[in-house]
């Protein structure tokens, strides 16, 4: 998730004073023999022969004492390294920056991102101009030489690198077409330099077999020189395009294209075609699902950023699946097939399940969340669904099209109830319990008698398909009600919903809303960053929110 460790205090040889005796007592010697060899008068002292003390072997009066000491809360934000590193802040997708979280929603500096064309969707034939940034768009967070930056991309066609202080743009690398997705950010294994890797759409007016055709791309931190360039072939998918955010594991990048391939890339090694270097790749699967996505017809794109558990990669597939692949060689090892459209990426839990948005497209029954446990097979690893109303929305007919955030690494995992937050096409913003159910709903396929978690809060924001996040005792959302909004959670709210923690304490849980921002329509993601909001808006505009008023902790100074 992020990097950086206090300074190291050096150490001193390991040498007692008998090694440093028996060294002053070589020199002597030395000293002593040149000046007879040479004819110079030395008056000499005898060197005292070591002492020896017996020391008798007396087993201690005192008992062993064991102490363990307190896990750290985790990496210091004050220090330099990686501190969001991709859609959702890391590998598990349930990282979402650090607080406080301001409750007073001022425009600390605004950056223009600008507009670019690109080609038309289901509601919309030929070119289109799109302006700002948009789904999933959430920015990746750096703090270095005690100073952060933001990585963004946008519909510009340019991804950006921002002093996150001031909202300068640093440098720009610029795409063949609209950026969507958010930036991963990872160390080389090599050489340990930073790099930035992002997708964009295909690049129109490109026909799908264009060989050109090459969305991802990796560039240098520090510099936004391209470093290499990836594309896959065409496939029974209907799109080129890479929406999804890459995730660094140990020395493998992992990375998906909406052909449907996976790939376990090898960054650091290279070579040159065509002009442009391009990354070795050590593994790679197509993952287009089966007969039973034939309704889909070419509309089996893999638009979801993997997550890991252990040593398994979780994907969602616009086929219907969420797969589960072995990440030594992306091998298929687990296999939950619900038949929607799905876009949102799985979201990993800290007791070992995943969240998995569902859309409304393809189904009998209605979209919304599934809680999945993939440690059973696949055909009973459901534990419960929520669904969402239908509604007709641009290219949507309801469900859930952004992913899910969890407040696990905020405090379910230690002393607060568990809770996950999503906005739906219907509308509503919902916080429901990941660990309490009550009553039965059908499923996505109409199935009956599915457990359904218990509902904590719903809001009607004008629905949306950005992902709110949950920081602290916090939400963030914003969506098609154009205002990017604060609630707090209150875990001893009076008259609150009755909820448990993991430990069996009891409390009371209520929401409300305390902050609220007016632009235009937020279709990113947003991060928080010690008493700052940070996100881009299809308004054109990138935002730094929060309090004039409130001074982020300055960084140490690097010794």
């Amino acid at each position: 998730m992020s990097e950086g460790r206090g300074p190291r205090i050096p150490q001193l040889p390991k040498r007692g004073m008998a090694g440093l005796r028996s060294g002053a007592a070589a020199a002597l010697l030395a000293l002593t023999l040149t000046c007879a060899t040479s004819g110079c008068t030395l008056l000499e002292s005898p060197v005292p022969a070591p002492v020896t003390v017996d020391r008798p072997a007396l087993e201690s009066s005192l008992p062993t004492v064991t102490v363990e000491l307190p896990a750290p809360s985790g990496p210091d934000p004050n220090a330099d390294g990686i501190k969001v590193a991709t859609f959702l802040g890391d590998e598990t997708r349930r990282f979402y920056g650090v607080g406080p979280v301001p409750e007073t929603l001022e425009v600390i500096w605004r950056t223009s991102i600008g507009s670019g064309t690109t080609g038309g969707t289901a509601s919309s034939s030929g070119m289109v101009q799109w302006a700002g940034t948009g789904w999933t768009g959430q920015p990746a967070l750096v703090r270095e030489g005690g100073k952060l930056y933001l990585i963004v991309g946008g519909f510009d066609h340019n991804l950006v690198k921002i002093d996150a202080e001031t909202g300068k743009e640093l440098w720009a690398y610029t795409f063949d077409d609209v950026i969507k997705g958010s930036p991963t950010v990872f160390r080389m294994p090599d050489t340990g330099k930073l790099a930035v890797v992002c997708g964009s759409r295909r690049g129109f007016p490109r026909a799908m077999s264009d060989p050109s055709i090459a969305p991802v791309r990796c560039v240098d931190f520090e510099t936004g020189e391209e470093l290499w360039r990836l594309t896959a072939p065409p496939s029974r998918s209907y799109s080129r395009d890479a929406d999804s955010s890459p995730i660094m594991i140990g020395d493998t990048l992992y990375v998906a294209i909406e052909t449907g391939h996976v790939y376990a890339v090898d960054p650091t090694q290279t070579e040159e075609r065509g002009g442009h270097r391009w990354p070795k790749i050590l593994a790679e699967r197509l993952l287009i699902g089966d007969e039973r996505a034939a309704s889909h017809g070419g509309n089996r794109v893999l638009e979801s950023s993997p997550s890991v558990i252990g040593d398994t990669i979780y994907l969602a597939s616009g086929a219907g699946h969420v797969y589960g692949l072995d990440k030594s060689d992306l091998s298929v090892v687990w296999d939950y097939w619900i038949g929607s459209d799905i876009d949102g990426s799985p979201v990993t839990t800290s007791d070992g399940h995943i969240l998995q948005s569902v859309e409304k497209q393809y189904i009998p029954g209605k979209g919304g969340v599934l809680k999945l446990d993939p440690r059973k097979p696949a055909d009973e690893a459901l534990v419960w669904f929520f669904p969402t109303g239908n509604r007709t929305f641009a290219d949507w007919q309801g469900g859930v099209i952004g992913s899910v955030s969890v407040n696990d690494a905020y405090g379910s995992d230690r002393s607060r109830p568990a809770l996950a937050a999503f906005t739906a096409i219907d509308g509503n913003l919902y916080v429901v319990s990941q660990d309490e159910t009550e009553g039965t709903v059908s499923g996505p396929q109409g199935q009956a008698g599915l457990p359904t978690p218990k509902l904590v809060f719903a809001d009607d924001v004008g629905g949306g398909i950005s992902t709110p996040i949950m920081v602290d005792d916090y939400i963030i959302q914003g969506g098609y009600g154009a205002r990017m909004n604060v609630y707090r959670i209150d875990y001893q709210a009076e008259g609150g919903v009755p909820l448990k923690d993991r430990a069996g304490n009891q409390w009371s849980v209520g929401v409300e809303k305390v902050a609220s921002f007016s632009a235009g329509s937020f279709e990113s993601t947003p991060i928080v960053w010690q008493g700052r909001i940070y996100v881009g808006s299809r308004d054109g505009s990138f935002y730094c929110l929060g309090d004039p008023d409130y001074e982020p902790p300055a960084a140490p100074e690097t010794p």
